[in-house]
């Protein structure tokens, strides 16, 4: 069964990321979605966002950097590098990266609402 990932369609960045991402997911185990088209998935717009949503088969959810290692693991040129991802010690950096990356995206909500303000 596929996970499904939620990403914002309107963002370049996240744009990119989808395209590498399916050159990397030989095994088609990946379903991806742009989030201005889900509904009643129990998530905010605001919350789908800020950072990349992964919804596993038994209905569980990754966000972020959760997400990205999850994906990772899955895809067979990167499995090793999903894997590390895992280690305990990691997991803070990770956080931190994902974090400093979804923050400084040119299409980050924050970013919006400003512009929606002024």
């Amino acid at each position: 069964m596929k996970d499904i990932v939620l990403y914002d369609q309107n963002c370049r960045f996240c744009k990119a990321t989808k395209r590498l991402f399916e050159r990397l997911d030989w095994m088609h185990v990946i379903d991806w979605r742009p989030l201005q088209g889900a509904r009643d998935i129990g998530f905010s717009q605001e919350e789908l966002m800020r950072e990349i949503h992964l919804i596993a088969p038994d209905g569980s959810v990754k966000k972020g950097f959760f997400a990205i290692r999850r994906m990772l693991l899955r895809f067979p040129l990167t499995g090793l590098i999903g894997l590390i991802m895992y280690l305990p010690f990691l997991k803070p950096v990770g956080r931190f990266g994902y974090s400093a990356v979804a923050d400084n995206r040119t299409c980050d909500i924050r970013k919006r609402s400003r512009n929606k303000h002024e």
